[in-house]
């Protein structure tokens, strides 16, 4: 009985080193899935950036343009113009620091930490951005009133481009901060694996 004791505690531990062996590479796979996803998503996050900040600078060149060519004030225009530098910098430079994000090789503590600053100038967009397009839709009305000849239309078309473009542009914003959200949990669930 003493051999065949032996031999069956041989087979449960062979057993059980290989069951340990199976288990250590399910879990190398799924911190390699987690660390693509958190890699995607913050790819997916800079592509985001590149686009808003391309269009960001095409919308002060073209802006400046449009408004100068249809006769509104120069105040106006340089006012415009510098609103639309504003929101454009200050999305360039939030994605700036998610930009050399490499999830597999870099420190997990440091990248959450960048992504919640990401996350929280995006949070916090808003408090600077509304208030600065109702100005701007004031000085708007004044300078279409003065310059004009159909100044309703104008603002009628104004009041709908508004609309679709606040659409977009929320839809755009609340998507990236879903997407950072995902991001922070894939690497919180990363630093549980290595915890």
């Amino acid at each position: 009985m003493d051999t065949r004791d032996n031999m069956e505690l041989t087979e449960l531990r062979e057993q059980v080193a290989l069951l340990k062996e199976k288990l250590m590479r399910q879990q190398i796979i799924s911190e390699q899935n987690i660390i693509a996803a958190a890699q995607k998503g913050i790819s997916q996050l800079n592509k985001t950036g590149n686009k808003w900040g391309i269009f960001g600078i095409f919308a002060v060149v073209y802006c400046s343009w449009a408004f100068h060519r249809f006769g509104f004030s120069d105040g106006f225009v340089i006012g415009t113009a510098i609103m639309l530098a504003v929101c454009a910098a200050v999305t360039i430079y939030a994605h700036w620091g998610i930009r050399s994000i490499d999830v597999a090789n870099g420190n997990l503590v440091d990248i959450s930490q960048r992504l919640i600053r990401f996350r929280k100038i995006y949070s916090r967009y808003h408090l600077f951005s509304i208030p600065a397009l109702l100005v701007w839709c004031c000085f708007l009305y004044q300078d279409a009133q003065h310059m004009l000849e159909y100044a309703e239309g104008f603002l009628i078309g104004g009041c709908v481009g508004g609309l679709i473009g606040a659409v977009i542009g929320l839809k755009a914003h609340f998507k990236v901060i879903r997407e950072t959200d995902k991001v922070l949990a894939n690497i919180r669930e990363l630093m549980q694996h290595e915890g």
